[in-house]
């Protein structure tokens, strides 16, 4: 049986200690690229990345539809929208807009639709009829125009096309 000398002991330890250094560098390393692939992927899946994404596919036209309100209703057996539940939420996406335009895109046309999600319906307590109350949210719908063309030709790009 061989005995390590003080000095192969303090040499065994550096090395260990150095190679779990790496190991720490090493997951380090991995953990920051998986981070950036995670913040890359949450930046495509947001409007203004898929914006990003069309502009650098070459798209001329990039559509996004954004909730902009929501309304929510229930009617009460007096014949009245009960005012308690009735819940009106807006949301303003300016700063998206001004990023989309920031990302080479121009406003085009903008449309507004209402999208039922539910409705209650009672009849109305001591007279007749019904008392109906809608529920839902508002969608604008927006077109932007790719600012990289000119009339209808498309510029030159400095950067090459993914494939």
């Amino acid at each position: 049986m061989a005995f390590k000398t003080a000095e192969a002991k303090i040499a065994a330890r550096e090395a260990t200690a150095a190679r779990k250094a790496q190991d720490a560098q090493a997951r380090a390393a991995a953990d920051q690229q998986k981070a950036a692939e995670r913040e890359e992927a949450a930046f495509r899946a947001s409007p203004v990345g898929q914006a990003t994404s069309a502009n650098e596919q070459g798209h001329g036209f990039f559509e996004i539809q954004l909730t902009v309100g929501s309304s929510q209703r229930d009617s009460t057996i007096w014949g009245s929208n009960n005012t308690s539940w009735n819940k009106a939420k807006t949301q303003t996406h300016a700063g998206t807009l001004s990023a989309i335009e920031a990302a080479g895109w121009r406003l085009e046309n903008v449309g507004y639709i209402f999208v039922i999600t539910g409705e209650s319906s009672r009849d109305k307590f001591l007279a007749s009829g019904q008392q109906t109350a809608v529920s839902g949210h508002t969608v604008g719908i927006y077109l932007f125009r790719n600012t990289d063309t000119a009339n209808g030709a498309r510029r030159t790009r400095t950067a090459a096309a993914p494939a």
